[in-house]
């Protein structure tokens, strides 16, 4: 389960991640955010599984997903990933992403990080 809500005053979209996280959420998350994208344009963003209790997704999946162009192109994102599981996942995600020319995630353990990574107060 995933819930997406956005900060129009320093164009910042947070994703939200819950519960049992499957490729079929990261699938959602990308339908919601390509029809955001097409409505709002570009925002940075901060991708958030401070709330995923467990993992569901094949890390062949986040290699193919890696391989796909951003949708929020060019702009800076962070990963919030407390859980060390979830964390290695992103850091793999964040890696093959540059490797395929794209920009690179950062990722940070707490929500807090990211805003401060984003320069948010």
């Amino acid at each position: 389960m995933f819930s997406l809500s956005f900060e129009s005053n320093h164009r910042v979209l947070l994703a939200q991640f819950a519960g049992v996280l499957s490729s079929e959420d990261i699938k959602g998350s990308d339908k919601a955010l390509a029809a955001f994208v097409a409505r709002h344009g570009l925002a940075r963003g901060i991708l958030d599984f401070s709330s995923v209790q467990a993992n569901a997704l094949p890390r062949s999946f986040l290699a193919w997903r890696a391989r796909l162009p951003q949708f929020l192109l060019g702009q800076e994102r962070v990963i919030v990933a407390p859980q060390q599981e979830i964390y290695e996942l992103a850091r793999a995600y964040a890696a093959q992403q540059r490797d395929f020319g794209n920009l690179e995630g950062q990722i940070v353990r707490t929500l807090d990080d990211a805003y401060l990574a984003l320069d948010l107060k």
